[in-house]
């Protein structure tokens, strides 16, 4: 342990030293060419420039400042502190004005971030360090590109800055399809596509606020702004990988070095004009700060599980393993599912949806780095969602009957009686679990996903002790063998199918025998509401493009033989809708929600992924 602290302490005094050493041969470097008589002259340039420059490069500075707020807001909604913005904007702003002006950003920063915030560890203090300064080169070198690709730039820089304009749609896709990176034991989350936004957007703002601060104080027209940007952002990106103090030595080097027939004595004035006003002044304001740390702030943290069995939509039970939660308002409830890029309110709120409901949806999301979005919810939630200008899709049909009552005599239920008397002539009983056999039913799920391949996430449900104590399981025997299971979300309103298992070898009619003693006992103890869980739509779009889409959708998601499946029962088809602020929004939180279902995280109540999808169950062995 001592020997780690003292490795730690001297790697940091090596870093500390080089970076000093550059800084020092940066500035020998420039101060070898200025002629006899250069400081005289900067002197009488700084004496001559106008106080409004020194103005309006201060209001700059306060624009830039109030940008570099920003990246601790979205560093601290992606570690989910707690923090609330305001005061991560303030801490934020006052940890990167000390370690700009004195150097080794991250640690720096991290000491900052943990003098200031109450409750925070430094290990969480380094992290949110870490991540700052980690993004914050990732977004400086894309504004960057694009300034060398647009404004007068070096000719060198053409290559080098295509290449990272290329290269950006990989990145972007990388971090789409690979929310979670795993590196050994540590799973790091990968920013949202939304807070990788922000931080471009923000970056772009900051850095634009300082180039022109620096251009307000460089004397006369010794230099266009469209040929000091790029130069102002290269300069920048040395300072910071350098690690010098104030990024004294490579941020001048790079500015003499490639500033094209520009007096120096005008530029470094400038330089020295830019240093006092971006540099010191902020540091001073940060220290003065930094003797009154912020008081703790009263955030309410989201609601965990509350009365799932109330909900008038069972479904809100697959929130016990997908890493939902219910989030609670003044006057609403709802079921939320987090993704890699989107908040997604699942079904309808709990309660009756209003405005609060559409609002509360999105202040949470915001908080979250993520996209809003409600799924599967009804057409009552949908109208609503409209009412608030957002866009609204219908993309599935829920099968619901009604328990009581329930009677397959009629002509229409020909094909379902004849599937129960193959099952019963076949010897399969149908037994409502008081005790699961969780061995048996193990070895249905894992054969099942040997012979169909990996099953899906997200919302579909998890094979699981805990997660089936919670819902009312049905069994299939033949004999003294389980061959077939089918599980359902219970609530005092409805039943929702959910978990649905086979063996290869049942009889025909085993799981229509399995969903009807289901309905049966669902009468007896009257429930009002029976879910047959929901089928993609089958919409019929203008587009030859999008009709060939939605077949591909339907036929890779079963649903032809789903909803051939649960027609056998005669249900009456709901239709279900996703909604978001705009188009845009909802292709993009479909796509990953789609991406979470299809290529699940790690499992959050098993330690083996035993998840579940139903859609391939009844498409490939119960459609006739």
């Amino acid at each position: 342990m001592i020997k780690s602290f003292m490795f730690k302490h001297r790697l940091r005094a090596v870093q500390l030293g080089a970076s000093l050493a550059i800084g020092g041969a940066c500035l020998w470097m420039i101060l070898a060419q200025l002629a006899p008589g250069f400081w005289d002259d900067v002197s009488v340039e700084l004496r001559g420039l106008h106080p409004m420059s020194f103005v309006m490069a201060t209001v700059c500075t306060c624009v830039s400042f109030l940008a570099l707020g920003r990246y601790d807001a979205t560093a601290h909604r992606h570690f989910r502190t707690g923090i609330s913005s305001r005061q991560a904007n303030i801490s934020g702003t006052a940890a990167i004005a000390l370690a700009q002006t004195l150097g080794l950003g991250v640690l720096t920063g991290a000491v900052a971030r943990w003098r200031m915030l109450p409750g925070i560890s430094m290990g969480m203090a380094l992290r949110l360090s870490g991540f700052i300064c980690l993004s914050f080169m990732a977004a400086l070198l894309v504004v960057t590109a694009l300034a060398c690709l647009v404004l007068p730039a070096p000719s060198f820089t053409f290559w080098p800055a295509l290449a990272v304009i290329l290269a950006l749609p990989l990145a972007v896709a990388a971090a789409f399809f690979y929310p979670t990176v795993t590196v050994g034991r540590i799973r790091m989350k990968v920013p949202s596509l939304a807070a990788l936004c922000s931080i471009l957007f923000w970056t772009a703002i900051d850095t634009m606020a300082a180039a022109t601060a620096l251009y307000l104080l460089i004397p006369g027209d010794a230099i266009a702004f469209t040929t000091l940007l790029p130069l102002f952002l290269m300069a920048l990106g040395a300072a910071l990988l350098t690690g010098t103090p104030g990024g004294v030595g490579p941020f001048e080097l790079v500015l003499f070095g490639f500033a094209p027939e520009v007096a120096s004595v005008q530029l470094l004035s400038g330089i020295i004009a830019f240093r006092a006003i971006y540099y010191a002044a902020p540091a001073l304001i940060a220290m003065v700060a930094m003797m009154r740390p912020l008081t703790k702030s009263d955030l309410s943290a989201p609601v965990s599980l509350l009365k799932l069995n109330d909900a008038s939509r069972a479904e809100v039970g697959i929130i016990r393993q997908n890493g939902g939660y219910l989030l609670q308002s003044a006057e609403t409830d709802c079921a939320v599912w987090p993704t890699g890029q989107t908040l997604c309110a699942l079904f309808d709120p709990l309660t009756r949806p209003n405005n609060d409901f559409i609002k509360t949806v999105q202040n949470e999301a915001r908080l979250k780095n993520l996209i809003p979005v409600l799924y599967k919810c009804s057409a009552n939630t949908a109208l609503l969602a409209r009412s608030a200008a957002w866009f609204v899709s219908h993309i599935a049909d829920e099968a619901v009957l009604k328990p009581v009552g329930f009677d397959i005599t009629a002509a229409p239920f020909r094909t379902l009686r004849r599937k129960l008397r193959a099952a019963q002539k076949s010897g399969v009983i149908i037994k409502q679990a008081t005790t699961l056999p969780l061995a048996q039913m193990a070895q249905i799920d894992a054969a099942w996903q040997q012979a169909n391949g990996r099953a899906r996430g997200g919302t579909m449900g998890v094979f699981c002790a805990d997660y089936l104590a919670h819902q009312q399981v049905f069994l299939a025997y033949r004999g003294n063998t389980l061959i077939a299971f089918a599980s359902f979300h219970s609530g005092t309103h409805e039943w929702c199918l959910d978990l649905m298992r086979q063996r290869s070898d049942v009889p025909d009619g085993t799981m229509h025998s399995l969903i009807h003693h289901a309905i049966v006992c669902a009468g007896q103890r009257a429930i009002p509401r029976l879910s047959l869980a929901a089928t993609p739509a089958c919409p019929d779009p203008s587009s030859a493009v999008m009709v060939k889409l939605a077949q591909y959708v339907v036929r890779q998601s079963g649903g032809a033989g789903l909803r051939q499946f649960k027609s056998n029962f005669r249900p009456r088809w709901k239709s279900l809708y996703a909604a978001a602020p705009n188009r845009a929004v909802l292709a993009v939180g479909l796509a990953d929600i789609t991406r979470a279902v299809h290529r699940p995280d790690a499992p959050l109540v098993v330690a083996q992924p035993h998840h579940h999808d139903e859609n391939y169950e009844v498409a490939s062995r119960l459609a006739s």
